[in-house]
């Protein structure tokens, strides 16, 4: 099942999809954010940015479109479902005080956002999808806000969850909330900034302030933020581009090649050529591997 609302005037959408159609709404919804929902009784193994990740039972996975997304085919199982919805739909940055979600949810530059769902939320959100399938089918003046209104009561309570489990401790709201600011900055200026002191300046706060309520939340520190997420964008602008290591350093703010080189070795642990070729070498023995055995 793939349902589509489209909004022609500025280029919106909205998808919902499951089973056999996820992996065929995953390369339609490049621009989109995305909810990935494992909701039946076997694990799912999936790749996010070449990385494997293992989608338990009732777990659900929140990603951006800087992400890709690869489901192995003789991965599908009828029990997954996708939410993907672009900001010509839902801009989550223009209506953050609504859902609370960004830089939690999405681009919290921290880590990829799972969240494990127990029976009674289980429950409620297959409920809110239920609906969500009715007002896909129900083509009237009222469609587009009850499609937009059901999605952001799907956010939200995965939101909540979020909060509760994505932190190690608990932390008072209002610094959580500067954590969560903190990431959105990251992910917009990462490409300028790479000290926490300019972050700290744009939040009107001290870098000691910040690098404490990191500390207190048991997380990696603001520094080690910055640092991989500019590590994470070298590594998808040579996996997915032909851009030289060299124009993904001019990319990524630094003046010098070498600077970058030194960098991106130091994060990683192999210079940028060395770790696009280890991974188009991994590639091409995975394709053959699998052209190998579906002639078996």
């Amino acid at each position: 099942m793939h349902s589509i609302f489209e909004i022609a005037s500025v280029e919106g959408s909205f998808h919902l999809a499951d089973g056999n159609d996820v992996a065929r709404t995953l390369k339609a919804t490049g621009h989109h954010l995305k909810f990935l929902w494992n909701y039946g009784g076997i694990p799912l193994s999936i790749l996010v940015d070449q990385q494997e990740v293992i989608l338990e039972p009732n777990h659900l996975l929140s990603c951006t479109y800087l992400q890709k997304i690869i489901i192995p085919q003789e991965q599908i199982f009828p029990e997954v479902l996708l939410l993907a919805f672009d900001r010509g739909f839902y801009c989550i940055h223009t209506h953050d005080t609504e859902v609370s979600c960004n830089g939690l949810l999405f681009f919290g530059s921290n880590f990829t956002p799972i969240v494990a769902l127990d029976k009674s939320e289980s429950g409620r959100l297959r409920t809110l999808v239920c609906v969500l399938k009715e007002e896909f089918d129900t083509y009237d003046q009222n469609q587009e806000e009850m499609l937009r209104l059901l999605l952001k009561r799907f956010i939200i309570r995965v939101t909540r969850m979020a909060r509760k489990q994505l932190t190690k401790r608990k932390l008072p709201e209002k610094e959580l909330e500067l954590v969560r600011q903190f990431n959105v900055l990251v992910e917009e200026h990462f490409k300028k900034y790479r000290q926490v002191a300019d972050y700290a300046d744009l939040m009107h706060r001290s870098p000691k302030t910040i690098a404490n309520i990191f500390a207190q939340q048991g997380e990696k520190s603001p520094l080690e933020i910055i640092h991989n997420r500019v590590t994470l964008e070298a590594k998808r602008l040579l996996l997915y581009t032909d851009k030289s290591s060299k124009e993904v350093g001019w990319e990524l703010g630094f003046e010098d090649p070498s600077q970058f080189n030194r960098f991106f070795k130091k994060q990683t642990g192999l210079p940028p050529k060395e770790f696009r070729e280890s991974h188009l070498f991994r590639q091409s023995f995975d394709q053959n591997k699998a052209f190998s055995e579906s002639l078996a």
